[in-house]
């Protein structure tokens, strides 16, 4: 019987002592658990870029669609609440109110997506936002044929 007891016991704490381990340990699942590869661009995705204040090029805009099948290449459909204070050929066919296609400008290496560039990874987060999101796109240029503006820079508002 106390042999029995014994084993009981050294089981229980031994059972114990694993527990503590893996709750002290992050890295007790393995090393393998954490572990993100730099082909993954999971970790990528996120909006790591916050806007400090609105320049002359940016605009304001409340998002109505997003088209995101020939993902990365995203495109956005959003309504005009604040139009740019700037006056370039392209924000002279920009009006309140009004929908426009919008394009997230990407950094390539070849023909793949650098997920190495800073303002890549935030532009790419922007095939995620759903519909009545608010943006604020800093507008570098459009493409009169495709109808579409390049959005060099996207942020959350």
């Amino acid at each position: 019987m106390k042999k029995v007891l014994f084993i009981a016991s050294a089981c229980s704490l031994l059972y114990v002592g694993i527990r503590f381990a893996q709750a002290e340990d992050p890295f007790a699942a393995g090393a393998d658990a954490l572990a993100v590869k730099d082909s993954d661009g999971s970790a990528s995705l996120r909006a790591k870029k916050k806007l400090t204040k609105m320049e002359p090029d940016m605009i304001l805009i409340k998002v109505d669609a997003v088209d995101d099948s020939k993902f990365p290449m995203c495109t956005l459909t959003g309504t005009i609440v604040k139009e740019a204070t700037a006056t370039d050929k392209h924000f002279k066919l920009m009006a309140r109110n009004k929908k426009y296609t919008f394009r997230p400008v990407l950094k390539m290496k070849r023909k793949d997506v650098d997920l190495k560039d800073e303002m890549t990874q935030n532009n790419l987060g922007a095939c995620y936002y759903p519909p009545k999101s608010t943006l604020v796109i800093k507008v570098s240029g459009v493409d009169l044929k495709a109808k579409v503006f390049d959005a060099a820079e996207i942020y959350l508002k």
